[in-house]
C-alpha cells in the first residue's frame, strides 16, 4: 500500500502555478500615430514589437499601473498582486528593456505601455508610474518628460532630479504627485534623499520620501506598496 502511494506522488505532477499576468504585444506603429511613430523611430523603429506582460483587476480596471524593470523581466511581483487586483489598477511592463537598455529606449517603452492601456479602453485620472533602481530613475525622467501623461510616480530605490526649463511645464510636474522609497540599507539612499530635497526646492509639494529603518535595495512589500498608492490616491 506504501509503495502504491509512494508511486503515486511521484508520477502525478504539482499543479502549475497560475500566471500572475498575460503578455500582449504591438508594435510602435500600431500604438502611436504615424507621424509620432515616424518621429519616434531615432529611438526605436515602428516596426519594433513590443511586448508587455499585462494583469487587468477581475472587476475591472479603474487606473493603471506602468512599471519598469530593473531586469528584463516584466512579471507582476508576487506581494503586488493583492495590491493591484485591490486597487482595480490594470498591471503594464515591458518585456526585455532592463538596466542594460538605453534610458530612451525604455522611456519609450513606457510610453508605449500607457498607449497600450488607452487601447485596452483604460482612460481613468489615476495613471501611476513606478520603477525600482534603475527602472526607478526611468519613471522620475518619464513623469518630469511627460507630466501630461501620468498624475504620479512611485520611484523605487532609484531616482533622477530632472525639471523642465519652460514654466507651464514646471507648473504641471508640480501638479503631479511623486513617491521615494528608500531606507536604511539602500545603497542610494543619500541620492534619493538628495533628490527629494532638490524636488521640494523646486516646487514638487506633493512628494512623499519613504524613508524605512532596515530597507535596502528592494521592491516594497504590499503594506509599503499600500501606502505609496493610498499617497498618489490623495488628489
Amino acid at each position: 500500500m506504501r509503495l502504491a502511494l509512494l508511486a503515486l506522488s511521484i508520477g502525478t505532477p504539482a499543479l502549475a502555478a497560475q500566471p500572475l499576468t498575460t503578455e500582449r504585444s504591438a508594435t510602435l506603429a500600431q500604438l502611436f500615430s504615424a507621424a509620432d511613430a515616424r518621429s519616434l523611430g531615432r529611438t526605436l523603429p515602428a516596426d519594433r514589437v513590443m511586448r508587455y506582460r499585462v494583469r487587468e483587476p477581475a472587476d475591472g480596471p479603474r487606473g493603471v499601473l506602468v512599471y519598469v524593470s530593473p531586469t528584463d523581466s516584466g512579471e507582476l511581483p508576487a506581494d503586488w498582486v493583492a495590491v493591484i487586483d485591490r486597487e482595480r489598477l490594470l498591471y503594464v511592463a515591458a518585456e526585455d528593456f532592463g538596466n542594460s537598455h538605453l534610458t530612451a529606449e525604455r522611456m519609450l517603452a513606457a510610453l508605449a505601455a500607457d498607449r497600450l492601456a488607452r487601447q485596452m479602453g483604460v482612460n481613468d485620472s489615476r495613471r501611476y508610474i513606478a520603477g525600482m533602481s534603475g527602472g526607478g530613475r526611468v519613471a522620475s525622467q518619464v513623469i518630469t518628460h511627460f507630466p501630461q501623461l501620468f498624475s504620479g510616480a512611485i520611484c523605487i530605490a532609484g531616482a533622477d532630479y530632472f525639471m523642465p526649463r519652460d514654466e507651464a511645464q514646471r507648473a504641471v510636474v508640480a501638479s503631479r504627485r511623486l513617491v521615494l522609497l528608500t531606507g536604511s540599507r539602500d545603497f542610494n539612499q543619500r541620492e534619493m534623499q538628495l533628490v527629494s530635497r532638490r524636488y521640494q526646492q523646486a516646487g514638487v509639494n506633493r512628494l512623499l520620501l519613504m524613508d524605512l529603518p532596515n530597507f535596502a535595495h528592494q521592491l516594497p512589500d504590499a503594506r509599503q506598496l499600500t501606502q505609496a498608492v493610498a499617497f498618489l490616491d490623495a488628489h
